[in-house]
């Protein structure tokens, strides 16, 4: 393992002697940075470095991979585009199958933001050695049964450690969370259920080409062969029960159609749910999220698609086709390459949330309310760039906040959701 640093040119800076250069290298590698990008060179791993260049002004940073001529290619890349000198940026390299390598990684950062997916298969060694290293860990990981995993193993260890690990904070849970927090301080009342209707739309809906690369492909195949439902199990039933609405439904809220969501982000609304119930003592809030489409026929072939897929991912010959085959059977929407530039900077998404509740505060052990909810309130988060962009800000911000405020945080370490 070792730190080099990277950008415009191998050489010594102008009027620094080598001897100088290192002694400042050596300073650098006694002292914890603040942030680490885990993964700089994959899809992920480089946009999020192209938003920390603005991000992260304020901090000390560098970026971790196996192929350090690979990441000082990507700096220079990036320098160039953002007109920024990032020469200077400590460079660490890493393998995820070295135990010992990772942990050497985890100790020179105070928070480590992976990018490394897919997480089933390369994050628990990771996390582990976050955990020994006393770094705080954060990443994009959407892959749910993961999180439960990492959950039980870890929760109590990561508190008596004083260690925070934030899992999923990217574009499946942190705009819904965020939603959800403004409902709630904004509803004056006591919420029953949130209904949100997720859409995305394309400036150019001509210009074709993949909108992720292929770890998130096997995330998300990943995802599904382990697909359950722990932590709605866990939750108390509060009554009345919010209907769930039909497979395919037009809505009542926005013109458009919609499916059932095949994404995360309501295992860990659940989660965090879970948690204001058991640690706060708030009342759970119901909630279910949908995609929307403005041509029913578009909507029906997705849930086709989706329940095709899921049944192949259950089975171990089919599950190897899709993973070996990415671009084929997601109709080249996941790619090796990952999206273009400008299939990136011209996407964009919006969540309308619905709200459904009671004017009056309820107790939080009250589970039954004998009246049905007599409040409406409508809000919505919207933004561009949401799988890169909006994605690896979020991303960012987390790993900031967890910096910043961690004295502000629950107890003194855990694993928690983003919300």
């Amino acid at each position: 393992m070792s730190i080099a640093s990277g950008g415009y040119c191998s050489g010594s800076t102008s009027g620094e002697s080598n001897i100088q250069k290192h002694h400042r290298w050596r300073d650098i590698i006694g002292r914890r940075l603040d942030i680490i990008i885990f993964g700089a060179t994959g899809c992920a791993g480089r946009f999020t470095i192209l938003e920390a260049v603005k991000v992260l002004r304020s901090y000390s940073w560098g970026i971790a991979g196996r192929n350090k001529q690979k990441m000082e290619l990507l700096l220079q890349e990036i320098g160039i585009r953002c007109r920024k000198n990032l020469k200077d940026t400590p460079i660490v390299t890493a393998n995820l199958k070295h135990k010992r390598s990772l942990y050497s990684l985890a100790r020179k950062c105070r928070v480590l933001i992976n990018c490394c997916g897919p997480y089933e298969a390369y994050g628990q060694n990771v996390i582990k050695a976050c955990i020994l290293a006393k770094t705080h860990y954060v990443d994009l990981c959407t892959e749910s049964h993961f999180m439960d995993t990492i959950h039980y193993k870890f929760d109590e260890l990561a508190k008596r450690k004083g260690v925070y690990l934030v899992m999923g904070c990217g574009l499946q849970s942190l705009p819904a969370e965020i939603g959800i927090n403004f409902m709630k301080n904004n509803f004056k009342g006591t919420i029953n259920s949130i209904d949100a209707y997720v859409e995305f739309w394309t400036k150019n809906p001509w210009v074709l080409g993949s909108v992720a690369n292929n770890n998130v492909w096997t995330s998300f195949i990943l995802a599904n062969r382990n697909m359950r439902r722990f932590r709605r199990k866990l939750l108390p039933k509060m009554y009345p029960q919010a209907p769930r609405m039909n497979i395919l439904s037009e809505s009542d809220v926005i013109k458009g159609f919609c499916v059932p969501a095949p994404t995360v982000d309501q295992d860990i609304i659940d989660r965090s749910q879970l948690y204001y119930w058991e640690e706060k003592n708030e009342r759970p809030i119901q909630y279910n999220s949908y995609l929307t489409f403005s041509n029913p026929a578009i909507a029906f072939l997705l849930l086709c698609w989706y329940f095709l897929i899921l049944i192949l991912t259950q089975f171990a010959c089919t599950r190897r086709l899709l993973l070996n085959w990415p671009r084929l059977f997601s109709f080249g929407l996941f790619s090796s390459d990952g999206p273009m530039e400008e299939n990136v900077d011209e996407t964009f998404f919006r969540i309308t949330f619905k709200a459904k509740g009671w004017d009056k505060n309820m107790k939080p052990i009250q589970h039954i309310f004998p009246a049905s909810p007599d409040k409406i309130l409508v809000g919505r988060v919207s933004g561009a760039s949401p799988f890169y962009g909006i994605a690896c800000v979020c991303l960012l911000v987390s790993a900031v906040t967890i910096f910043n405020e961690h004295s502000k945080l629950p107890h003194r370490g855990g694993v928690y959701t983003p919300g």
